[in-house]
């Protein structure tokens, strides 16, 4: 299995520049180390893997999960569907999972790493029992119960319109916000 992964649009402002730079240290220490830094395990943000490399991707990820269901015996229909492909949350909670734990049996990862992995296959499974408990899925996929339905525009923009009116100043200090950098509280800031 590959551990270079798809990634992409998930920086703030700003942060483009320091994941790159972040990114130029690890192939560093990666070549240093005479390891591959074109190996280097990325994390997988789903939503934007390009169409040239999903299916690739998919492949992958079912490879990996159905190994991940035969090492754990309790990663049974319960946890992981037998059709999780088809339902969004565990794809990209089982595809986090698997970036952790490359990430942790990396080169260069500390003994340490394998026990936060666990510790992460512990909490998303827990999170996996729970997600397929609300599934109407049994030995094969059902369609959700309820469709999403679609925002209701209007609503939401009397919401928004009202919240922002509800923060208007108001003449009071307000001891969490009126704060100055040294964070004493500013009279009449409000």
């Amino acid at each position: 299995m590959a551990s270079k992964r798809a990634t992409g649009g998930v920086t703030s402002t700003g942060g483009a520049a320091i994941a790159n730079d972040a990114l130029s240290l690890m192939k560093a220490v990666y070549a240093n180390a005479g390891l591959d830094p074109d190996e280097i395990p990325v994390a997988t943000h789903w939503p934007t893997i390009p169409s040239a490399k999903v299916a690739s991707e998919w492949e992958q990820l079912r490879e990996w999960v159905d190994q991940l269901r035969q090492r754990f015996e309790f990663l049974d229909h319960h946890v992981i569907p037998n059709c999780w492909w088809q339902h969004n949350g565990h794809v990209e909670a089982l595809a986090s999972l698997r970036d952790h734990e490359l990430v942790s049996y990396a080169d260069l990862a500390p003994a340490s790493a394998p026990v936060d992995w666990i510790r992460a296959l512990r909490d998303v499974a827990a999170v996996l029992r729970s997600w397929t408990s609300d599934i109407p899925c049994g030995t094969t996929h059902q369609p959700p119960l309820a469709a999403l339905a679609n925002l209701d525009q209007g609503a939401w923009t009397r919401h928004v319109t009202a919240d922002v009116a509800r923060r208007q100043p108001t003449g009071e200090i307000n001891p969490h916000h009126d704060r100055d950098s040294t964070g004493e509280v500013v009279p009449g800031s409000a």
